[in-house]
């Protein structure tokens, strides 16, 4: 698995990172409304996007077009830069080899190109991508290498609304070096292989009423819960199919809020569709989730996402605490912990109550504050464990200390 390690941005909005953001297994983002938490999100999904080819190719709109005007268009640019000017942002990965991202956003006007796009491994350019200051010609050099054939630069021809990521097969098609010789093919496929993979959630878009009524058709597919939620019973069942003990891990994990639940499962009540049936002792008929309140509808959505046998290469949750009880907490904190030692997390929170949870995973918790001299900037740094270290030992946790506003923990608004 490649695991993003480090991300950095310049004249990104509001975000203050030219130093970079090192991330770990398990990342907890804090801090007040406005500071940047979903804008730093969003960069991520940016890459996710910009990686995926469109759905409908007969608009004529490429993936990076699409992904551009979802993280905001010419409004990406910091509001204190004037344009014309470049948004820079570099990704890092941890993988076999490392490797590196870099992409150049050039913003003019209501425009926004790529003027710039370079993929390293081990600090060796495998892909330099740049367009010539008459924007009229992009070029690229693509170092390929075989165990027949010394390095060289070869010059390829690419289109200048896209990744040259996602150009590299058609372009090294018919050479004379099958492409599974070529480093850059192999980096490529090892990266999107696992971009394909990241997850988004935020508690605000769980489509609750959908989750409840959707009966989605049998299929294979699906294997990851949506967005929104709605095919919740069709990712349950899928699991539970290719999983022996998937259903055994969710029935222990409704029990730790609803200690008299029997069993969860999806069962199919026609020949095509698949519904959601829950199960309490000494209750003889099963529960559906239209009977079910909205908290715990939500918490089995977090649960089959987190206990899933197939974690995405991230997974990122903003504010999962929404409509749940504060006693949940601390169950849905554990799940989190669990998942984080399979996968990449990042968490983003208001809650003081989740917090709780964390005072024993004080390193693994981010602030975000104003930037030092620029209050229009926010700075993201990660809480350094013996700034919080006396006040955990006399008791306190990490909650208690955000609740009243200890600057040795940040992230509040005044």
């Amino acid at each position: 698995m490649v695991k993003l390690s480090k991300l950095t941005t310049q004249n990104y909005k509001n975000l203050a990172l030219d130093g970079g953001l090192e991330l770990q297994s398990l990342n907890l983002f804090i801090g007040p409304n406005g500071s940047g938490k979903s804008n730093l999100l969003n960069v991520l999904r940016f890459l996710k996007d910009a990686t995926t080819p469109p759905a409908d190719k007969s608009r004529g709109v490429t993936g990076f077009e699409d992904a551009v005007s979802r993280l905001g268009g010419p409004r990406i640019l910091d509001a204190t830069v004037d344009a014309p000017a470049k948004v820079d942002f570099a990704y890092s990965f941890d993988a076999p080899e490392n490797c590196n991202l870099f992409l150049t956003l050039a913003v003019r006007g209501n425009y926004v190109n790529l003027s710039g796009e370079k993929l390293t491994a081990d600090t060796e350019a495998i892909v330099d991508y740049y367009r010539r200051a008459d924007d009229k010609v992009s070029v690229t050099s693509t170092f390929i290498a075989t165990q027949f054939s010394p390095r060289q630069p070869i010059a390829l021809q690419y289109a200048a609304n896209d990744l040259a990521l996602m150009q590299i097969p058609a372009l090294l098609e018919g050479g004379d070096v099958p492409p599974e010789d070529i480093p850059v093919y192999k980096k490529r496929r090892q990266l999107l292989d696992t971009l394909s993979q990241w997850r988004f959630y935020n508690a605000n878009d769980m489509n609750l009423d959908a989750i409840r009524h959707s009966e989605p058709k049998l299929g294979p597919g699906d294997r990851f819960v949506s967005t929104s939620g709605e095919n919740l019973s069709l990712v349950l069942h899928n699991l539970t199919q290719e999983s022996l003990d998937f259903e055994e891990r969710i029935d222990n994990a409704m029990r730790a809020i609803l200690p008299t639940t029997r069993r969860v499962r999806a069962v199919v009540p026609g020949r095509t569709t698949v519904t959601t049936e829950w199960h309490f002792a000494d209750v003889p008929t099963p529960f559906y989730l239209d009977e079910m309140s909205d908290g715990t509808v939500r918490m089995l959505c977090w649960a089959i996402i987190l206990h899933s046998p197939r974690l995405p290469s991230l997974l990122v949750i903003e504010e999962p605490e929404i409509g749940l009880h504060v006693a949940w907490l601390r169950v849905l904190a554990e799940w989190i912990k669990a998942a984080s030692r399979k996968t990449q997390v990042i968490i983003s929170t208001h809650s003081p109550d989740l917090l709780d949870s964390f005072t024993d995973r004080v390193e693994s918790v981010y602030v975000f504050n104003s930037a030092e001299g620029h209050p229009a900037h926010f700075a993201v740094k990660p809480l350094a464990p013996e700034r919080v270290a006396s006040w955990v030992e006399e008791g306190w946790q990490l909650g208690d200390l955000y609740r009243v506003g200890d600057p040795s923990v940040g992230g509040w608004p005044w």
